[in-house]
């Protein structure tokens, strides 16, 4: 098979199947046929497009025919009817819609110029066989353009007009690379072949025509013609290799800015590795779901699904019910753990069977997605987050839809994607697009009612949109949550919904008690094992799994319990049915109280055991998750000297050393609690008070910040020299909550913050703590604080403290006042510190350590930066972003990440009008001659004509309009909005009218 009918046949495979007989049939006449009849229509219609413009494209087309035909090459006229086909296709699918005929006919200009005249040169490819490959190397371009166009073009008709526009413009990169690379072609055949243009009044012998013809045209050389020739045909493919490494390096970085847009949280897959090894311990735990249950299974494998969408939840009986906090504890365990497993596994399941080669498997270009929605995880529980999540994974899975979501990026004017609505469309787009797709959401009962409700209706929304519109099947949605009435309506019913029983893990269960009991026979440095007899470990094996009553989370917390005896009498104790805990509450307490006694035991017991108590405080009452470094820092602050000594301060030894099996201890140093029951005990117990706690905590962020080192005036030389000692390791936290703390001290903590002589001592002592810290921060930044009371300021919360000192009380409703104002700014000055000279002091403690310091500089003597600030120095300056935080490792993508929140080009006076300032001096210049003509040195041409009051008013001025369409394009020029793009030339426009007047510009062209 030669090469042409190689790439004839590579673009065949990439057609469907009933389109496919047809482009095979297509002749010529056929396209001129449909051609004619479509100028027809256009012509009674009065819409005719100026298809002039094709004419050079289908003349070179005749050409590039007639000259395989003459050298006898054997494929030619299978290879061109793909294109007569080609063409045909695209004018019938596009004529109808304006904006995609043009948009078609105006590349087809824009290749034809550059294709050769070849009836001139049928001597040279008779005469040199070997430029044949220059025919092909065409017909190559031409085709990859018919590729690209029927890719688009040949999906449902719903889908391809509300992608056209972003697409097509996305694809002009390799529109002008086709012109590039046909013109090359061009100029090799013409120079090569001056020499031997077809002189149609010549002589009829064509051997003397040929001869003379080489011989004027390379009397010496044919070496020289060689040469040219190999020259041509490797920088013909160098020419697209070049070109495809540079197209993946932009799509690289296309997708690298719509991840970073779309924000979302990158836990997801750590979580699914954590599920992954606790499954690994037993690998073949949860393959009853498979056995048992035929809708799941069916969900997973069969074409045509019975239901496209399953819920898949836990009775009121899996598990038993307790009273008070034991009952809430056990409904939430029952299926947390247990189910989050089955999730993962399910997952793992679909991976295994896309790339499976057997009848059973599932169709190899499946993508799957997945979300853990969890309680204690702030990025998990909203709607917009679970939205976000599986964007985040789709912009992996799918790369043709990456246009649709730049698009939207730079239409809004957001700086990430804070618009359900914009994140809902890009995802319909995705699953309208893909063969097949599975979503996977667990743990929706985690989430708020309202937030759950919406993502069921969504999801389930589109599974109908799917299974009616599309294809049965194509879009499968699996839910997993604890049965919750709240859900029940917006939730699949029937078959679909899916009721574990509490029996079904029971041997999943056992298998795992038997894997943990190897635990207790072994020997190390530490530990001598237990010497338990086979009839201990059954007993121990048959006890635990009969308490355990189909919870994995009760099987694992217990068997962490048992292993923490001291003695083999100890656990023989215990493993008696009456002396193990019932509840997750029983067994929370025992653990907590087995760490308690483990490290009392140890020299300076009652200080490792006060540090245990005040981890576990953070983690519950901290505004976000903290990392281990964090922590260390808070332990870090010597609150009585005022300085910060990691060198001395910080724990040498791991979290769990601590803690126990009651933290899960993350890649990037996330310490989180193992379940959010274990939250709630740790809540509800004697040990730790949450509100002394919080008191605790919102003092330690006013001492902090209250340091010199957030004052004006600090001397660079100390400032460099504490970065280095981990001083600043604590400024992300603080600065961005030290407002929300106080708040929750201020609204919730009602029996701390009370004038009562019966509260315990430790009580007074929080109250002490926040109190004298309150003073600091007010004495050290109180002249910056907003000295007017804002006029819709909350006085019931701040009223209840009158009754304390008249200064703590006068500190109180200050700072309160300032929060408040603040809190009820504009998102810039949200996103702020909001006290000027931290802010200017976070700026340059940041900038100190990304200039000085880099994760591997030694800070004291083995320590490095990284155990003192994480591997991340460049971080977000805006306080409400999530890489305020979490920070980037280079100066270069946190860049790039500020590229997206800034827009530089403000209005020169305090305006309303334009918040949030412009993204071009343009748009800004314009801004200005609109609403500012006293500024401008370029005054309006005319002026503007009296109008009559339209009912449509502006949100942001005072501006109204007759009609609504208006309004929308007034507001978008308050910001410098252009989402509508013309499809030709990529110019933007703030009105569709506007956009459509130009591109009509472009449709009459040479009309």
């Amino acid at each position: 098979m030669g090469r042409l009918a190689e790439i004839a046949e590579k673009f065949g495979d990439s057609l469907k199947p009933h389109h496919k007989e047809q482009f095979e049939n297509s002749t010529l006449e056929d396209m001129q046929t449909e051609l004619s009849d479509i100028q027809s229509k256009q012509d009674q219609t009065k819409t005719l497009m100026n298809m002039n413009r094709i004419e050079k494209f289908l003349s070179g087309m005749e050409d590039l025919s007639k000259a395989l035909t003459a050298i006898n090459n054997r494929d030619a006229g299978h290879a061109m009817a793909y294109v007569w086909g080609s063409i045909r296709f695209l004018l019938r699918h596009t004529s109808p819609t304006d904006k995609a005929f043009d948009s078609v006919l105006d590349v087809y200009e824009q290749l034809g110029v550059h294709l050769p005249q070849l009836h001139n040169f049928e001597k040279l490819f008779r005469t040199f066989p070997g430029f044949e490959e220059c025919l092909v190397n065409i017909y190559d371009d031409v085709q990859r353009f018919h590729k690209l166009a029927y890719e688009l073009f040949s999906l449902r008709t719903k889908l391809w007009p509300r992608l056209h526009k972003s697409v097509w413009k996305d694809l002009n990169h390799t529109f002008k690379q086709l012109a590039k690379s046909l013109d090359t072609h061009r100029e090799f055949i013409q120079m090569h072949g001056a020499g031997l243009i077809d002189n149609p009044h010549g002589s009829g012998n064509s051997h003397h025509n040929i001869d003379n013809g080489l011989s004027a045209a390379y009397p010496h050389n044919w070496d020289h013609l060689n040469d040219n020739f190999n020259r041509y045909c490797y920088g013909a493919k160098a020419f697209w290799r070049e070109f495809e490494q540079s197209e993946a390096e932009r799509k690289r970085k296309q997708r690298a800015a719509i991840k970073a847009w779309i924000s979302s949280s990158n836990k997801v897959e750590e979580m699914h590795k954590r599920f992954q090894n606790t499954r690994n311990i037993c690998p073949k735990s949860g393959r009853w779901l498979f056995r048992r249950y035929a809708e799941v299974s069916d969900w997973m494998k069969e074409d045509e699904p019975p239901e496209s969408a399953i819920w898949l939840h836990g009775s009121k009986g899996f598990g038993k019910n307790r009273r008070h906090f034991g009952q809430i504890i056990q409904q939430r365990a029952n299926i947390s753990l247990g189910k989050t497993i089955l999730a993962s596994l399910i997952v793992d399941e679909l991976k295994s069977l896309s790339t499976a080669e057997m009848k059973t498997g599932i169709p190899s270009d499946s993508n799957i997605y997945y979300i853990y929605c969890q309680e204690d995880d702030n990025e998990h529980r909203t709607y917009l987050d679970i939205l976000k999540g599986v964007l985040h994974q789709m912009i992996y899975a799918d790369d043709y839809i990456l246009p649709l979501c730049d698009d939207k990026m730079h239409q809004g004017v957001e700086d990430n994607l804070s618009n359900a609505e914009t994140a809902q469309t890009l995802i319909e787009a995705f699953i309208e697009h893909a063969p097949r797709q599975y979503i996977i959401i667990d743990g929706l009962d985690e989430c708020e009612p309202k937030e759950a409700r919406q993502t069921a209706h969504f999801f389930m929304q589109q599974v109908s949109k799917c299974d009616n519109d599309v294809k049965l099947g194509q879009l499968r949605v699996l839910f997993t949550s604890q049965t919750m009435p709240e859900l029940s309506k917006q939730m699949p019913e029937g078959d679909a919904s899916i009721t574990l029983k509490p029996n079904d893990n029971t041997e999943d269960i056992r298998t795992y008690v038997q894997k943990r009991m190897v635990e207790f026979s072994a020997s190390n440095d530490f530990n001598r094992g237990f010497n338990l007899s086979d009839a201990d470990k059954q007993q121990m094996e048959s006890i635990v799994c009969h308490q355990s009553q189909g919870m994995f989370l009760y099987a694992h917390l217990t068997m962490e319990y048992l292993l923490q005896q001291q003695t083999k009498g100890e656990l023989l104790e215990k493993i008696k049915q009456e002396m193990l805990p019932k509840t997750l509450e029983d067994i929370y307490e025992k653990l907590l109280g087995s760490i308690e006694a483990k490290l009392k035991g140890l020299e300076g017991g009652n200080s490792q055991w006060e540090k245990a108590k005040i981890l576990l405080g953070w983690l519950v009452c901290a505004k976000r998750p903290l990392k281990w470094h964090e922590i260390q820092s808070i332990l870090s602050f010597d609150t009585v000297k005022e300085v910060v000594d990691f060198d001395n301060r910080m724990l040498r030894h791991n979290v769990r050393k601590y803690l126990g099996s009651l933290v899960h201890v993350l890649e990037g140093g996330h310490i989180r609690l193992i379940h959010s029951t274990a939250r709630r005990y740790i809540i509800d117990n004697n040990r730790i008070s949450e509100n002394e706690v919080q008191c605790r905590l919102t003092a330690l962020c006013l001492r902090y910040l209250s340091l010199p080192c957030f004052v004006n005036g600090y001397q660079d030389i100390q400032r460099k020299e504490n970065a280095r000692h981990g001083w600043f390791s604590f400024q992300d936290y603080a600065c961005s909550h030290w407002h929300s703390h106080i708040n929750t001290v201020i609204r919730s903590c009602n029996d701390i913050m009370v004038l009562d002589a019966n509260i315990q001592t430790q009580a007074v002592q929080a109250q002490w703590e926040f109190a004298t810290a309150l003073d600091l921060f007010i004495e050290t930044h109180g002249h910056q604080l907003t000295s007017e009371t804002h006029a819709e300021l909350e006085e019931d919360p701040i009223d209840r403290f009158q009754g304390f000192p008249e200064k703590f009380h006068e500190n109180l409703r200050k700072i309160w006042n300032h929060i408040f104002t603040h809190q009820k700014g504009d998102f810039d000055c949200r996103n702020t510190v909001g006290i000027s000279q931290i802010d200017d002091a976070l700026r340059t403690n940041r900038t100190c350590l990304e200039e000085h310091f880099v994760p591997t500089d030694r800070a004291i003597n083995t320590d490095t930066i990284e155990d003192y600030y994480g591997p991340n120095l460049f971080k977000c300056q805006r306080t409400l972003c999530r890489f305020f935080y979490v920070g980037y490792d280079s100066a270069k993508a946190r860049d790039n990440h500020h590229a997206r929140h800034d827009r530089p080009f403000t209005c020169p006076v305090a305006c309303n009008l334009a918040p949030i300032g412009f993204s071009n001096k343009k748009d800004r210049d314009r801004h200005v001659r609109l609403y500012h003509r006293e500024m401008s040195d370029r005054p309006s041409m005319f002026e503007a004509p009296a109008r009559k009051q339209g009912r449509f008013k502006c949100s942001i001025c005072d501006d109204t309009f007759t009609r609504k369409t208006n309004l929308r394009g007034h507001e978008r020029s308050h910001f410098g909005d252009r989402p509508y793009s013309c499809s030709t030339c990529g110019k933007a426009f703030g009105r569709q009218s506007d956009c459509r007047r130009h591109e009509k510009i472009h449709a009459r062209r040479g009309a």
